[in-house]
């Protein structure tokens, strides 16, 4: 009985590990995605007119709405205007 249950510990061990494996590679695809996609979008921004290019801007900016990330990308606090 004691070599069922080692085997049995060793199968749960290995699809422990396979679905972190998994996880991993999710986690890893997603993050490549959302760089080729941030990436294919400010190349885009430069091809538009500068009102366009301000226009698209803010509608993305919108969408950064943790402080310390706005704060890297120089965004102002939510609840604030740009003053020009």
């Amino acid at each position: 009985m004691t070599d069922i249950n080692l085997q049995i510990e060793q199968t749960k061990a290995r699809l422990q590990d396979l679905q972190a494996k998994a996880r991993k590679s999710v986690r890893r695809d997603d993050t490549r995605r959302k760089i080729l996609y941030g990436a294919a979008y400010l190349a885009a921004l430069q091809d538009l007119p500068e009102e366009k290019r301000a226009a698209s801007s803010d509608r993305v900016h919108k969408y950064v709405v943790r402080a310390n990330d706005r704060e890297f990308l120089g965004l102002p606090e939510l609840g604030t205007s740009i003053k020009n």
